[in-house]
């Protein structure tokens, strides 16, 4: 038996720790249940080691049960973080698409309504100018 199993206590002929004081939550041997613990709740170290077993047993089952509801939790929240990527891509490519083709349906408007407007000038200009040649005719045929 080494050491560790043995009651440190001066006058106890190191004794064997058989007994566990539930109140102290010790170790101790059987001359310390008459003396330093009389009063306080013993059991037998064999009862408290399973009940402490199973008690790490039962622990151990539920840590388990956290843990692999945890993992999936986190693969669960991993695969919707995916799909919203995804999905902000996808919103991504569909806007810069529609404003792309918006741009280009802008500027073709712009140049037909330059191209309308250089039209409209254009022709405006002529009938003013042949009306002016119209009236500089006239007053040359006045003034002569």
């Amino acid at each position: 038996k080494t050491t560790e199993h043995l009651c440190s206590q001066l006058h106890h002929h190191k004794e064997e720790l058989k007994f566990y004081c539930e109140t102290c939550q010790l170790l101790i041997c059987r001359d310390c249940t008459l003396v330093l613990h009389k009063d306080h709740r013993i059991a037998d170290v064999s009862n408290i080691a399973m009940v402490h077993r199973d008690a790490m047993r039962e622990a151990l089952v539920c840590a388990q049960e956290v843990t692999s509801k945890l993992t999936r939790a986190i693969d669960a929240k991993d695969k919707m973080a995916e799909k919203i990527e995804t999905s902000r891509d996808n919103a991504t490519l569909i806007i810069t698409q529609a404003f792309e083709q918006l741009h280009q349906t802008i500027e073709e408007r712009k140049k037909t309504l330059l191209s309308e407007m250089e039209a409209t000038s254009v022709s405006k200009t002529t009938a003013l100018t042949l009306q002016k040649e119209q009236l500089m005719k006239m007053l040359d045929e006045i003034g002569h």
